[in-house]
């Protein structure tokens, strides 16, 4: 048995739908590239991408 190379979109969300880690990577890469600030954000956008303008926020 192998380790599984998906990763869930968050701890507490361990329902939905998983991304494995090269489009984890693309998402929070398309992330970085494309910032905006938090308030012209789309909710429904991915939530690798939120989380990873979080952390730009926080940086």
């Amino acid at each position: 048995m192998g380790i599984s190379a998906t990763i869930p979109f968050s701890a507490q969300d361990a329902n939905r739908p998983s991304v494995d880690v090269i489009e984890e990577m693309r998402l929070r890469t398309w992330a970085r590239k494309n910032y905006i600030q938090e308030s012209q954000r789309d909710d429904l956008w991915h939530p690798v991408i939120l989380d990873e303008m979080l952390r730009i926020d926080q940086e």
